[in-house]
C-alpha cells in the first residue's frame, strides 16, 4: 500500500458526499475530476476517518500544506466535522452558498445537469 506523503500530495480534497441528494452528489462528482485534474500533486482524505477521530487519517490531513473541503449545502457536514477535529481548510466551497445550487433533499442524487460539474470545477480551480 503507497503512503500519501511518498506521493508528495500538496493539496488534500475532501468532500462531504453522501450521495443521499443532489448536490452531495455533485460535491461527490467534483472532488474526483479535481483529482484527475490536479493529477499527482492531489489526494482524497477521507471525511468518516476523520469524524471517527483516526488518528494516522486525521494527523496526515493536518500535515497536507493545502486543504479544500467541498460541502453540497447549508448542512456544512464536512466544515462541522473539520471543526470538531480542530482541521481548517485552505479553501472553503459550498455549493448552495457559494454558486447556488439548491439541495433537494433525500433521494434527489441524479437531479443535476452534466455542466453542473465543471461550472463548479471551474470555480474552485480560479480559487487556487
Amino acid at each position: 500500500m503507497n503512503d500519501i506523503k511518498s506521493k508528495n500530495v500538496e493539496i488534500g480534497i475532501i468532500a462531504c458526499a453522501s450521495n443521499a441528494s443532489n448536490t452531495g452528489r455533485l460535491a461527490e462528482l467534483v472532488q474526483m475530476n479535481l483529482l484527475e485534474k490536479l493529477g499527482e500533486k492531489a489526494g482524497i482524505c477521507s471525511l468518516p476517518a476523520i469524524a471517527t477521530d483516526v488518528p494516522r487519517q486525521t494527523n496526515l490531513v493536518k500535515s497536507i500544506p493545502k486543504l479544500i473541503v467541498i460541502d453540497g449545502c447549508h448542512n456544512e457536514c464536512a466544515k462541522n466535522i473539520l471543526k470538531d477535529a480542530k482541521i481548517s481548510p485552505a479553501l472553503y466551497i459550498n455549493l448552495e452558498h457559494d454558486l447556488g445550487f439548491k439541495k433537494e433533499g433525500p433521494f434527489t442524487t441524479l437531479n443535476y445537469k452534466e455542466n453542473d460539474v465543471e461550472k463548479i470545477i471551474n470555480y474552485i480551480l480560479s480559487k487556487i
